[in-house]
């Protein structure tokens, strides 16, 4: 799973981080993390629910792992690095799937898997690109979705420069909710007809409006330069604090001045601030009126 145990790196946080008090509790950055706790893992913010260490966030499911091993530290969500996080979305590095036919060793593709509060974000693209490729995603669901998306081509002057509308490169929206997916490569051809100028098929998931088809640039190269070109690009993930909760249920995490909303689709709940109130509604002692917040 997902969010299975992981060694944690912790943070000393210096005691002048600490603006204020509150019940004999330090006020870290805004009430950003729990007292005591890390509200930051490099340059990228961690707000509570979430955390680094298990005493540091909500439960289990919500806590990160920050590896200081890298400069600056990297933040994770099991094996997902991190790019940011906010009130309703988390957004991670995507991973690339990819079959090359000039190899004898093929790589396979393999699971991506979330947690029960997570799920992909419909402002993701199935993204597949090749001249003689078709890729499938699906999900571990039984009767779950499972779609395909075919790049197709026959010559480099047919390739459209910065257009993913099936020549060379296909793109499709997913359902909403999807909390796993499955990418498998194919090639009607094994590439025999287009191997000149297009060696390697590619599938990924990618936030919408992010990848910029690159032509022929993208279908000749190296899939390791290809790789250097998506790596920084994201997938957005939704969260929510139960993946079954309601609001109607007796909710306990939205602290004062503070709501419960259900998520579209019934699929959990989140908190917010009530209006003319700002900060973390899930942290004692709760939100704060906008003159009091500075």
């Amino acid at each position: 799973m997902l969010l299975d145990h992981f060694m944690i790196f912790m943070f000393i946080i210096p005691l002048t981080m600490a603006v204020g008090t509150f019940d004999g509790y330090a006020t870290i950055n805004n009430h950003i993390a729990k007292p005591n706790c890390p509200a930051a893992c490099g340059n990228i913010t961690v707000p509570y629910p979430f955390g680094i260490g298990t005493d540091c966030s909500l439960n289990r499911k919500f806590n990160l792992t920050c590896n200081t091993s890298f400069e600056p530290p990297r933040l994770f969500v099991g094996g997902l690095r991190i790019y940011n996080i906010s009130d309703s979305e988390l957004r991670v590095f995507t991973t690339l799937s990819y079959r090359c036919y000039n190899q004898k060793r093929i790589p396979n593709s393999s699971w991506t898997d979330l947690a029960e509060f997570y799920t992909f974000s419909v402002k993701n693209k199935f993204t597949v690109v090749g001249c003689d490729d078709y890729a499938l995603i699906t999900d571990r669901n039984k009767d779950g979705f499972s779609s395909g998306c075919f790049g197709l081509c026959r010559q480099v002057g047919s390739v459209p420069k910065g257009e993913c509308s099936g020549i060379g490169c296909c793109q499709m929206s997913i359902p909403k909710g999807l909390s796993s997916y499955n990418i498998t490569m194919n090639s009607l051809k094994n590439h025999s007809g287009v191997m000149s100028f297009n060696k390697c098929g590619y599938g990924f998931l990618v936030e919408e409006g992010l990848y910029v088809f690159g032509g022929v640039t993208d279908l000749s190269g190296d899939y390791r330069d290809f790789f250097l070109k998506i790596r920084s690009m994201t997938v957005v993930l939704d969260w929510v604090i139960e993946s079954e909760g309601k609001c109607a249920n007796k909710v306990n995490e939205c602290k004062s001045k503070s709501s419960c909303y259900d998520v579209d689709g019934g699929r959990g709940y989140r908190c917010k601030c009530n209006e003319g109130y700002d900060g973390n509604p899930y942290l004692h002692p709760g939100c704060q009126g906008q003159s009091n917040s500075s």
